[in-house]
């Protein structure tokens, strides 16, 4: 009896390790790819709804609010469930110098920070340069005035924020259009504003530096204090389907050994599809059809190209139906694109699996222990009653 209970002790103890290990290892894989997706908090403001403009698709939950708490709550558990691990979200600063939507925006950034599920779950700021720079210039305002307060404020309002997305211990901060931002300010004023970013408050710097597809349309001095560059949109969708994916299958690669060299880390870009058609501004539209064959291609070279240091693609988008990048659920595409993501990305068992498997496993190991015992019981019993002759 003694021996039997040292020997299941045993198998239990070597069990719990490699079950541990296993859940390490588990993990460590679904840390392997960190997925993100731009997020849009703009929608049903009063006076600027944004549903009332040229929408593709129709979202599962209708022309929802942003500011509306359950919301927030749905999309991060969407998002959650299909192996999302945060939301860049658009964002136009504090906006209290304009008066428009911008801080309707920024107050429901605060109602998504609001949600219970945010827990074990990431979001951080996605800078909307091009937005904002150019109501900057309309209104006569000083850009760099309102870029250096926007930045203040979300230092003092996100960055210490326990779900707000970290690198290496620092804030990430995504910043779209690089390019337009060098156009508009010049080479200098550009780098003073980002250089003042990075050593004010020790973030780590994300640039969109525009569609590519090679890294060799790049101007070196865009790359000035990131730590990382992506596309919001790689190479171009009025290319098609086709060539936007031999785009990124031989210039992926090409990021890489492009930025490396600098210290830059490269972050790959995926999108279901793209419609500009019916939008203000905007003279020669592009259609490239929603396809879920083709966002699965996409999102399956993003995956084999991403940084072997940061582990990170972005999907464009969560959630913006003006240009029909949304994955959301739609009543066209159903949960299609969410389906795709869980498919291909890795995900971390749940403690349900998890508690089953281990209970399965101790179950087996105590036979395996046991297994030569019960065979003599067996084969006693058998003896002692030897079945009758045939």
């Amino acid at each position: 009896m003694a021996i039997k209970k040292g020997l299941l002790a045993i198998a239990i103890s070597l069990l719990t390790i490699s079950i541990f290990t296993s859940i390490h290892e588990v993990a460590a894989n679904e840390d392997d790819i960190m997925v993100g997706a731009y997020y849009y908090i703009w929608w049903g403001i009063p006076f600027n709804p944004h549903w009332n403009e040229s929408i593709k698709y129709t979202p599962f939950l209708g022309k929802y609010n942003s500011s509306d708490p359950l919301t927030a709550e749905r999309h991060i558990i969407w998002a959650k469930q299909h192996g999302i691990d945060f939301f860049a979200i658009s964002w136009m600063g504090e906006g209290r110098w304009l008066n428009w939507d911008f801080d309707d925006i920024d107050y429901n950034l605060k109602v998504f920070l609001s949600a219970k599920h945010l827990e074990n779950f990431n979001f951080c700021i996605f800078y909307e340069t091009v937005i904002v720079l150019n109501t900057s210039l309309n209104e006569g305002k000083n850009f760099t005035e309102i870029f250096i307060n926007d930045m203040t404020y979300a230092a003092e309002n996100y960055f210490h924020h326990p779900s707000y997305l970290k690198i290496d211990e620092k804030p990430v901060v995504f910043i779209y259009n690089i390019p337009y931002l060098y156009n508009k300010l010049g080479t200098e004023k550009a780098q003073s504003l980002l250089g003042w970013l990075k050593s004010e408050f020790d973030i780590y710097l994300v640039g969109d530096v525009g569609e590519g597809p090679s890294p060799e349309s790049l101007s070196s001095d865009w790359l000035y204090a990131l730590d990382a560059v992506t596309n919001y949109f790689f190479s171009n969708p009025s290319r098609g389907w086709h060539q936007i994916l031999e785009d990124a299958k031989n210039y992926y690669p090409l990021w890489h050994s492009s930025m490396n060299p600098n210290g830059i880390r490269f972050i790959p870009n995926v999108y279901p599809g793209f419609n500009n058609t019916g939008l203000r501004n905007v003279s020669n539209p592009v259609v490239l059809p929603a396809n879920a064959s083709a966002f699965r291609k996409m999102l399956n070279i993003a995956m084999n190209n991403t940084d072997k240091e940061l582990k990170m693609l972005m999907i464009t988008s969560w959630n913006e139906w003006l240009d029909g990048t949304a994955i959301e659920p739609s009543l066209e595409f159903g949960e299609t694109f969410l389906h795709i993501i869980l498919e291909i990305v890795p995900e971390l068992p749940s403690i349900t699996t998890l508690l089953s498997v281990i209970s399965i496993t101790i179950a087996i190991a105590y036979y395996k222990v046991n297994i030569k015992k019960i065979f003599r019981s067996w084969r006693a019993r058998r003896d002692l009653n030897p079945r009758p002759p045939g």
